[in-house]
Formats: C-alpha cells, sequence, structure tokens
C-alpha cells in the first residue's frame, strides 16, 4: 500500500489502535441512552456541554491555563473543523428522527468510499484496493447486520444521513490535512457547537439528578474522549483507513446493551459483526505482514 504523506510503521500501528479504541468509545452510546430516561435533545445537548467541558480541561492542562490562547489560535481551518464535526453530531441525531435506523446505518456505512474520494480531491491521496475491499466487506457486514430491519424511510432522513456521513469524510481529511490545527481545542469547540444547537430542542433544565450523573459520564467517555482518541490517530494513517476501522462500532455497540441489558443479539447482528471484524482486523493482519512479505522479494 502506498504511504501517502509517510509515516513509521509504529505511527500506523499508534493510529490504529487509537482510532479503534474511539470506536470502543463512540460504540458505548446505545448502552448510555438506554440509562438515561431524557429525550434525545436533551441527551445531545448535555452530552455535548460536559463532552467540551472535560476538553477545555484539558486543553488548559495542555496549554497550562491559557485557554483563550488556544482556542484563538484555531484559525479558519480550525474552526471549520470543529463546525463540520459539531454538525456532524446533529445530523446523525436528525436522521435517526426522519428516517430508519437501517437507514442510517447502511448509509453511514459508505463513509470510508466517500473519505477515499473527499481525500483523492483535496490531498490527492490514493487508497489502496486493500482498503477499499476491506470497506465493501464491511459495508456487507453492516447490511446483514440490518437484516429484517426496517428500510425505506423518509427521503429528508436520508439525506440528513448522508450529509452526516460527508461530515465524518470531511473531518478526518482536515485532520488528516492539517496537522497543525490543535485537536482538542477544535473537537471541543464542536461539542460546544452541537450542544449550541440542542439547546433550542430541549427543556435542559428538567433533568433528574441520577440522569445528569449518568449524561457528565456520557459526555466524558462517548464524546471527549472519542473525539480526542480519533482526532489524534486519524492524522497517523490514511483517511479511508481511519474511517473503516469506526465500523468496529457496529458489532460492539450491540455487544454492551447484550452485556448491561441481557438484550441476545440475533444472529443476524452476531452474522454480521463477525464479517465486520474480519474486514477491519484483516486488513490489519495483511498490512502488518506487507513489509515482511516485501522483504522477502527483494
Amino acid at each position: 500500500m502506498e504511504q501517502v504523506m509517510g509515516g513509521s510503521d509504529n505511527q500506523r500501528y499508534l493510529g490504529w489502535t487509537l482510532v479503534a479504541l474511539s470506536a470502543v468509545a463512540w460504540s458505548t452510546a446505545g448502552y448510555f441512552t438506554r440509562l438515561i430516561e431524557e429525550d434525545v435533545w436533551t441527551i445531545l445537548f448535555w452530552r455535548g456541554v460536559f463532552g467540551g467541558l472535560a476538553l477545555a480541561l484539558m486543553v488548559a492542562v495542555q496549554s497550562r491555563g491559557k485557554v483563550i490562547k488556544a482556542y484563538s489560535g484555531l484559525g479558519g481551518m480550525g474552526l471549520l473543523l470543529a463546525l463540520v464535526s459539531g454538525l456532524g453530531m446533529i445530523a446523525f441525531l436528525s436522521s435517526l428522527r426522519l428516517t430508519t435506523v437501517a437507514d442510517v446505518y447502511v448509509i453511514y456505512a459508505t463513509v470510508p468510499f466517500i473519505t477515499a474520494g473527499v481525500a483523492w480531491l483535496i490531498l490527492r491521496e490514493r487508497t489502496s484496493l486493500i482498503i477499499l475491499a476491506a470497506s465493501a466487506l464491511a459495508l456487507a457486514g453492516v447490511v446483514v447486520t440490518l437484516s429484517g430491519a426496517r428500510y425505506g424511510g423518509s427521503l429528508l432522513g436520508q439525506f440528513i444521513a448522508f450529509l452526516m456521513t460527508l461530515t465524518m469524510a470531511l473531518m478526518t481529511v482536515i485532520l488528516r490535512w492539517k496537522r497543525d490545527i490543535p485537536v482538542m481545542p477544535a473537537l471541543g469547540l464542536s461539542a460546544w457547537v452541537a450542544a449550541f444547537i440542542s439547546f433550542w430542542f430541549c427543556h435542559p433544565f428538567d433533568v433528574s439528578s441520577s440522569d445528569l450523573a449518568l449524561l457528565a459520564l456520557f459526555g466524558l467517555t462517548q464524546s471527549a474522549l472519542g473525539l480526542m482518541l480519533f482526532g489524534m490517530g486519524s492524522r497517523l494513517i490514511p483517511a479511508a483507513e481511519a474511517t473503516l476501522i469506526t465500523a468496529l462500532d457496529v458489532p460492539l455497540a450491540p455487544l454492551w446493551v447484550w452485556l448491561a441489558f441481557g438484550e441476545v443479539p440475533s444472529s443476524y447482528t452476531l452474522a454480521g459483526g463477525t464479517i465486520v471484524l474480519a474486514a477491519v482486523f484483516g486488513h490489519i493482519a495483511i498490512e502488518m505482514r506487507r513489509p515482511q512479505l516485501e522483504n522477502l522479494r527483494n
């Protein structure tokens, strides 16, 4: 595989690990939303608030208290990254309200292909056939997982799901392209963007103390930690590869619900999840063996 923009093998392994861990963090969304007895807009508002606060605290530690200077130094591309990421959070929620879950996840499963196209247009970063093949296999796994689910929701909802997928692709490419953007201030600001938009559609202060504690944990782990890990890891690997690895969210999300609530996944979910895992880890195994094979040829 051609590694455009360079990078050592150790950096690539680190990128794989960080992005995979971000997928683990993001996969807990279903678990938290099952525990929290609030409407989705209220959940999104408080998740953004607590996620933004957590990242602001990290920025304060990293910048030695110069928080305002850190945020003011984002520049145009940093602000664009924050806006794109924040709108992606809103689009994800909106798409789930306007169309079926199956529609949303199948559309989102095309993100590696869209990312590959955007990366080529902006960075001239060519995606290897191995990544595209693994992405196609992961897409097939998502389709299998959602077999029997209801499709054919509203066209508006499907369009917003596509916009959400496009924002993920753009966010990944921007992180890969502009490596001088301060990651934590930019992504922390994106959480505030999502919270600000959500505020107008919810009643944020009619929340129980127990739900507020869960929302704080939700914001710290699923939002702040997930964004931070993805922001750091996606800079170290090709853009399409980063979004391929986030497909680990598909088999992991029902796993946490199963362990916490005893909801046994369907045979379709198990089969589809296995295919996704095979696609991601199969790709990684091939790439790890590639240097050895090239040495043997030489």
